[in-house]
């Protein structure tokens, strides 16, 4: 059986306004951590010697000359004295990327924020470590 040109390309043209819609709603709402090039484990280790509590939802990672990225989604956790909690996050980058990471803890009504490696350092570590005491 044969098709005229312009009924193929209608054809055609109305497959693709079909899946493009489709693809694009998969595409946004898919979590950030399934497209991810890299898998990250960031951990924080308590030295001190009472609990506090990590906010990986403010809590944020930088890739050098870009801007800064929560870690997580309203997520946080208590890190009771000796112990270390972790969070894996997908890396969009890659990683063998520069990162520098801000981690946000409390304890009582104390708030402090850690940077790692430092507030002016980077690092290609993809299981960076962050020694807290509060």
């Amino acid at each position: 059986m044969m098709f005229e040109r312009s009924v193929l390309i209608r054809r055609a043209l109305i497959a693709i306004a079909a899946v493009v819609p489709i693809g694009a709603a998969v595409a946004t709402s898919m979590p950030k951590d399934a497209v991810a090039g890299c898998q990250i484990t960031v951990s924080v280790r308590n030295t001190g010697n009472q609990a506090f509590t990590v906010h990986w939802d403010e809590s944020k990672v930088k890739v050098s000359g870009g801007t800064w990225d929560k870690l997580a989604r309203n997520s946080s956790e208590v890190v009771g004295a000796g112990q270390t909690k972790s969070i894996v996050y997908g890396a969009l980058l890659g990683c063998g990327a520069n990162r520098r990471y801000q981690i946000h803890t409390s304890q009582g009504g104390d708030e402090e924020t850690t940077y790692f490696p430092s507030s002016s350092d980077w690092t290609k570590d993809e299981t960076p470590r962050v020694d807290v005491s509060m």
